[in-house]
């Protein structure tokens, strides 16, 4: 009895020794599973927060542009459009929903929300910043010219309003040019019917032979603003980078980026004179050639130009003034108009000029060594920045990556009830749309996007 109870309990002390094991053995594979799952999730994320954000979009000569930068640009250009955006609803509940303004602003933010919900054509024009922006601190460098932190850090407190070291004073405008004394040939050709200003600038909104017209801005006197203390700099500074959803470092580069810019842009167009040749001149426009000659042969008869404007010339800009179009450069009017009027000696009469706004006879009042207005030489500083950007990039090697296709992102974005408020203006239905879509921190809304 006492050796059959000794073999079941050697028996039972077998099985469970077995039982041991088996259960040993599923702990160790489920351990093995738990520890698989985790090895998966950590490489996972390391994948996804450590090695995908620094692979390349693109390489410049010998410079990378990381995932990282590019998808923090595309969330600041977001942003920027949804503060556009968020601009012209503002206006429409400031000014009403009429059929006149919503059907002058609907087409600005149909625009908007185009490019919001583009993103491969809003990720390829942040690519196409970012490599010229590569390019230009690439050229920085070369030309001993470096951005300091210190630089960084105070003109991005300035973006916010912050200024720990006291308001800048602003820069005192310039001095008018003083327009010279008419000659006597000048007062021949003018004659005592119209006294126009030699300064006379077309109107916008007038007929005349221009590409562009450049708006003027109005100085206005601002009411003094409370000084800002750290602590709102900081909230401001916060509340910004959430709702933009990017890190410290990525505006601290992207406000690197626009002072190497703007300096580079200064060195660059340095060189650039603010004074240009110009031409005074006047001109009759009517609508076929028959009409324009008809008014030539008058001229050469003797009859008055100031007093022919006023009967025929068909620029309401101009006619009231004797045809008087003011001084002018290159590159203002369109150019068959302007390739005669740099012809034509001080009180020469030209032949019939035919334009895409119809036909003009045209006579030149003078030609003078004049400054140029402040719009038009940024814009020629501009054209020239633009030529040498533009021949940097030809002689670069450029190499761009698909990866950025894949990672575009879609954020921020405008909520739910914001968008099919918009879309319901855009179907011209009169309810003004509910604002606050953005939660940037009055009273900045912190930096946008570099045009």
């Amino acid at each position: 009895m006492a050796r059959k109870v000794l073999a079941q309990s050697r028996k039972y002390q077998t099985l469970n020794r077995r039982l041991r094991g088996h259960q040993q053995l599923i702990m160790w594979i489920y351990g093995g599973i738990v520890g698989v799952v985790l090895l998966l999730v950590v490489i996972a994320l390391v994948w996804q927060y450590l090695i995908l954000p620094n692979r390349p979009v693109a390489r410049v000569n010998d410079d990378t542009i990381p995932l990282r930068t590019f998808q923090a640009r595309v969330r600041i250009d977001r942003y920027t459009l949804l503060n556009q955006i968020n601009s012209y609803l503002q206006l429409l509940q400031m000014l009403g929903t009429s059929p006149e303004l919503t059907s002058q602003i609907s087409p600005q933010i149909e625009n908007l929300l185009t490019q919001l919900d583009s993103p491969e054509i809003l990720g390829q024009q942040v690519l196409g910043r970012l490599i010229d922006e590569t390019l230009i601190i690439q050229q920085a460098h070369m030309r001993g010219i470096t951005i300091s932190d210190a630089e960084v850090e105070r003109a991005l407190q300035a973006l916010f309003g912050y200024y720990p070291q006291g308001t800048p004073t602003p820069e005192p405008s310039p001095t008018p040019w003083a327009s010279p004394t008419l000659s006597a040939t000048q007062r021949a050709l003018l004659g005592p019917t119209v006294t126009p200003s030699p300064t006379a600038t077309p109107k916008a909104e007038d007929a005349t032979p221009t590409e562009a017209a450049e708006p003027t801005a109005t100085a206005t006197a601002a009411p003094t603003p409370t000084p800002m203390t750290e602590a709102a700099y900081q909230e401001q500074l916060q509340a910004w980078l959430k709702a933009v959803g990017i890190r410290y470092e990525d505006l601290f580069d992207f406000v690197r980026a626009q002072l190497y810019y703007e300096r580079m842009f200064e060195e660059i167009t340095k060189d650039v004179s603010p004074m240009a040749e110009q031409v005074w001149a006047r001109h009759i426009l009517v609508k076929d050639e028959a009409t324009a000659q008809e008014i030539l042969e008058k001229l050469k008869a003797g009859e008055d130009f100031a007093k022919l404007a006023e009967e025929y010339s068909q620029d309401p800009g101009s006619a009231s003034r004797g045809g008087d179009l003011g001084w002018f450069p290159r590159g203002v009017m369109v150019k068959p108009f302007e390739d005669v009027a740099f012809r034509l000696a001080v009180g020469e009469i030209s032949e019939p000029v035919q334009t895409d706004f119809g036909w003009h006879i045209i006579q030149v009042l003078g030609h003078e060594e004049r400054p140029l207005d402040e719009a038009l030489w940024q814009r020629r500083k501009q054209e020239v920045f633009q030529a040498w950007l533009n021949q940097v990039r030809a002689e670069a090697d450029i190499e761009i990556y698909d990866l950025w296709k894949k990672h575009v992102p879609d954020e921020p974005d405008l909520p739910p009830n914001v968008r099919a408020a918009i879309l319901q203006l855009l179907n011209a239905n009169p309810a003004p749309p509910p604002l606050g879509i953005t939660p940037a921190a009055e009273p900045n809304e912190g930096p946008t996007a570099q045009p």
